[in-house]
């Protein structure tokens, strides 16, 4: 499409976001989680649910992990001195906000490109390996086929592991789009907001 941005813009914006995740308050962090999950839900509604459904158990253990394992002030409890810390809750919420607003950004990100434009825009952003021992493709084609596995292989991670013949597929084709001026400007934008993100004073 004529007037299309290169998927590589795409996956920088997401790195970019990934990034600046990390510096955004408890407030900024509830904000966006408003904003976002809603949004996720709406456009990419079964990715977003099977993405939070296979990471609900990672979700739980950041939560308890930092409400009891921080030190601080003690939530009051009938245990005495072994409970949650108010320092703890409040870290575990923020890091499971900043897991849940990538995961559907992801969602997100993957509803806009579909899997071989994810693999587009790698491919181009992994060009300063493409002298090295072949390096670039190897990294795209394994990951695709990981991608190919995944999507299509019926049944849950527990099929994966009985015994059986393995199949997949033969080939796969990966188009390689070519950037425009504005696709660089756009991406050097992003990179340079994310500098300025991290070595601020």
């Amino acid at each position: 499409m004529k007037g299309a941005w290169h998927p590589a813009v795409f996956l920088v914006l997401w790195t970019a976001f990934a990034v600046l995740l990390q510096t955004w308050s408890m407030t900024g962090l509830a904000v966006a989680s408003l904003l976002l999950l809603p949004l996720a839900l709406r456009v990419a509604g079964r990715p977003t649910r099977k993405l939070l459904s296979r990471t609900r158990w990672l979700l739980l253990t950041i939560a308890i992990l930092f409400a009891f394992a921080t030190p601080g002030e003690r939530l009051p409890t009938l245990a005495g001195d072994v409970g949650m810390t108010w320092d703890g809750v409040h870290q575990g919420i923020e890091h499971v906000l900043r897991l849940l607003l990538l995961l559907a950004g992801l969602a997100l990100l993957h509803r806009t490109l579909g899997t071989d434009g994810i693999m587009t825009g790698l491919h181009w952003l992994l060009a300063p390996l493409a002298r090295w021992r072949d390096l670039r493709q190897r990294i795209v084609v394994r990951l695709m086929l990981v991608l190919d596995q995944v999507e299509n292989t019926p049944g849950d991670w527990r099929g994966w592991l009985r015994e059986g013949e393995v199949t997949g597929v033969d080939r796969l084709p990966l188009a390689a789009g070519a950037t425009r001026l504005r696709d660089r400007l756009a991406i050097a934008l992003l990179v340079t907001v994310v500098l300025a993100a991290i070595f601020r004073p």
